[in-house]
């Protein structure tokens, strides 16, 4: 694997320049923020794009949709500025819409609504709010709690009676945030 010689008045460090030249291989860049994670990646991309890769061919992923939002307008200023010194940079430039530059749960899901009928689920499967999931987790406990008094379970009562001091609301809590 060749990776280019650094010329002295390029600012990215010696990992940064691998992360952006490093051939045949698939990376994953993980620092902290601030640390020029998507600068790295979007010289990366042009260096993909400038050796004929297409832009619509590659699989970009982030965690946020901010991010993948960022990042799809730095590769199209990126592309736009290069442009004069690569020309063949056009066509790309209109591809940039087309690309996966995504978050890594939409780009999953996207794969799972393509091959829904292999993994045996709905197409219409979507990605549930967390603010959703809590109200499901309340109403399955609160259903337990209610099935346990009613039933006047001996060791759920005496559970309740040991670690409770005025009702059970703590307690709920408690087993609530357990993860």
């Amino acid at each position: 694997m060749m990776i280019p010689n650094k010329p002295n008045d390029v600012i990215w460090t010696d990992d940064q320049w691998k992360a952006i030249y490093l051939k045949g291989k698939n990376i994953i860049v993980s620092a902290g923020a601030g640390s020029g994670k998507t600068a790295v990646l979007t010289e990366r991309i042009l260096q993909k794009l400038i050796s004929g890769v297409l832009i619509n061919q590659m699989i970009i992923l982030t965690f946020t949709k901010a991010a993948a939002s960022e990042m799809r307008e730095r590769i199209r200023k990126k592309i736009k500025k290069s442009i004069g010194k690569y020309p063949q940079l056009k066509e790309q430039l209109y591809l940039v819409d087309q690309a996966d530059i995504t978050t890594f749960d939409s780009y999953s899901l996207s794969l799972v609504k393509k091959y829904h009928y292999y993994l045996n689920v709905s197409k219409d499967i979507s990605i549930i709010d967390s603010s959703v999931i809590e109200l499901y987790k309340r109403k399955v406990l609160n259903d337990i709690f209610e099935y346990l008094y009613n039933k006047k379970d001996d060791k759920f009562l005496s559970f309740i009676r040991e670690y409770s001091f005025k009702d059970d609301k703590e307690i709920f809590e408690f087993i609530l945030n357990v993860n």
